[in-house]
């Protein structure tokens, strides 16, 4: 005859493998679930297989994390971001911090600086193209554009007369000017001389000579009829600008020179047109 179990036996039953069914359960949907948002690497499972199996060639197939390496360099290894040995080789886009604490990204090139570069890129150009680096200069700064023609490129010695052979070449950058000459706010000629005494009779002293070399040049631009005469201006510095010693016979030969400054537009300016 089958005994019954109690009743004490049957409430210390195995109702606790219910709530373990469930919990195991529960972790397999978790883990099915995860499963189904991954990604898995072809190569990379293949490789993994192939180790369990001993299909692979050899363990130095399987990519792994060198020990020592590691120990050495732990972070920058994991994260080449934070390795400050090729951070600068990490291609960042250029970011401005704002007057309220905020990152700007900075503004593209603006349009006059475009026009600007383009006129700089045409004069230089132009000078190589004639082989005039000996004797006519270019240099771009950010608000202005210096042309820089020494003594010898536009006059005779002691004279305020454009040689014929230079006629054409202040005519010529006067019409490269003119293609941009929306964007250039003031041209400005400026003459200069050495310090040695004048003795001509032509003119009265460094100033005048190099006032008149200034303004001749100036004359012969506006006869061209591509500038307006407003964004036109002339002055003589005599011997009071050097960008030389005037030592030597050298030095003197570069303080004797008519420097052309071309002016950048305001950007305001440049709306309002």
């Amino acid at each position: 005859m089958k005994r019954r179990k109690s009743s004490e036996e049957d409430e210390r039953g195995y109702y606790w493998m219910d709530t373990y069914g469930d919990m195991v359960t529960l972790l397999l949907c978790f883990f099915v679930l995860i499963y189904s948002y991954s990604t898995i690497d072809t190569a990379k499972f293949q490789q993994l297989i192939g180790a369990f199996t001993g299909n692979y060639v050899s363990y130095r197939d399987i990519p792994m994390l060198d020990e020592v390496e590691a120990r050495e360099n732990p972070i920058g290894n994991i994260d080449p971001m934070v390795n400050y040995n090729n951070r600068d080789d990490i291609d960042i886009e250029p970011e401005e911090t704002s007057e309220n604490g905020g990152i700007d990204i900075i503004d593209e090139e603006s349009e006059e600086d475009v026009a600007f570069d383009e006129l700089y890129s045409n004069i230089k150009k132009y000078i190589s193209d004639l082989d005039l680096e000996d004797k006519v200069s270019v240099i771009r700064s950010e608000r202005t554009i210096l042309l820089r023609f020494n003594e010898v490129a536009l006059f005779n010695s002691g004279k305020a007369d454009i040689l014929p052979d230079s006629v054409d070449i202040i005519k010529n950058i006067t019409r490269i000017i003119n293609w941009n000459i929306k964007y250039v706010k003031m041209v400005c000629i400026e003459g200069h001389t050495d310090n040695v005494p004048m003795t001509s009779k032509e003119f009265l002293d460094n100033w005048d000579l190099s006032t008149r070399r200034a303004t001749n040049t100036l004359r012969l631009m506006l006869e061209t009829g591509l500038i307006e005469p407003e964004k036109l201006s002339a002055i003589g510095y005599g011997e009071y600008r050097p960008i030389d010693t005037n030592d030597t016979p050298e030095g003197r030969a570069n303080n004797r020179r008519v420097d052309i400054i071309l002016e950048k537009i305001d950007t305001e300016d440049s709306k309002g047109k």
